[in-house]
Formats: C-alpha cells, structure tokens, sequence
C-alpha cells in the first residue's frame, strides 16, 4: 500500500467502522483505539491511540519503526493492518479459549491465548490472527482492513460465547487437530479466492 493511500484508508477508518458495526450489534461491542498500515516499503504508519479514530487527521499519522507493531510485522509477513481493540467481551476472558466455534478455527486459529505483556504477544499471536492482553486490550490482525476488523468482531463473538457458556459449566472444545484443519483449508481457500477476485 502507498503512503497517501494508507492515510486516506486511516483517516476514514471510524467512518468505515461505524457502518459495519451495525452487522455485528448482538456480538458485543468493539472500540478500536489504534490501527497500524504495512506500506509497499514496510514503512510503518499508526494512528494516535490518544485520540478517538473519528477525530484522526493526517497530523495524528506517524511512522513508527519501534513498537510492538512493528515486531509483528516483521515477524507476519503477509499481515498488511493491525488494530489494537477494546471489547467488551474479550475484555472479560482470563483464560485461553480452545477452539469453540468453527468460524474462530478457521479465521482466528486453533485457540485465542491470552498475552501476559508484549513480549509475550508474539508468542499468543503464532500462526493465530487475533490474542487478548492480560490489560483487556486486544489485537487482531489481518491482511486488509476489512481481514483485521472481520478478525475483531470474531474474536468479540468467540469471546461472549467463552463467556457465556463458563455460565452454564464451559464451552465444549472441537478437536484441536480438526480446528487446525479448517484453519489450513479456509486459509488456503481463501487465499485462491482472494487472487482469483484481483
């Protein structure tokens, strides 16, 4: 992605979110605080997590080459968008959810681990596209930022279910070999269909 490309996709992010917000009301509720954009270069570009996303302006984009972000990057390769989210749900699971839901398995991977600071976020985040931190933020990641946003209201649908089910004695697991599976076929599926619809 070029440079003016990314910080017009910045600048009307709140405004693309609050229309699709809609589609995912009964889920919980999700707040994204930061997005950080890959450029073709591998520039980094953040938005100001001090300020609401609706009052971004192409001032309140930097290039960051030092954060957590950045040793994300590095180390995904083909994620292009990383959010840095406040869920509603998500911000209540203390404990690693096993794969619950066929579409988690697929999209976010086998399970949803639970980061106990940033260093130990890459760890959480292996071969998965979504970890909650032990403050209650969470990341997501993806390769759009439609992928990245899909991602967050995914893991805020998994986590309300983890929660809600640890109501009526826990949520039942499908095998972590399965879930891995529908991972590797949805992503290699997805990937065709992607190239397929340039």
């Amino acid at each position: 992605m070029k440079k003016q490309e990314a910080i017009q996709l910045l600048t009307q992010a709140a405004a693309y979110f609050a229309r699709q917000s809609a589609g995912y009301q009964s889920w919980g509720h999700v707040e994204v605080l930061c997005i950080a954009v890959r450029l073709e270069d591998n520039e980094i570009l953040v938005t100001d997590k001090n300020k609401p996303l609706s009052a971004i302006t192409p001032q309140d984009i930097v290039s960051d080459q030092s954060s957590v972000f950045h040793t994300i990057f590095s180390k995904r390769k083909k994620v292009q968008v990383i959010l840095l989210t406040r869920q509603e749900y998500a911000a209540q699971v203390k404990a690693e959810i096993p794969p619950i839901l066929d579409d988690q398995a697929q999209l976010l991977g086998v399970s949803v681990k639970i980061a106990d600071n940033e260093q130990d976020l890459i760890r959480a985040l292996n071969g998965r596209y979504g970890a909650i931190m032990k403050n209650g933020d969470s990341i997501c990641l993806g390769n759009s930022l439609e992928d990245a946003y899909v991602a967050a209201q995914l893991l805020e649908k998994t986590s309300k279910a983890f929660v809600e089910a640890g109501y009526l004695g826990g949520a039942k697991s499908i095998n972590r070999i399965e879930a891995w599976l529908m991972q590797q076929f949805y992503q290699f599926k997805y990937s065709k269909e992607a190239k397929k619809n340039k």
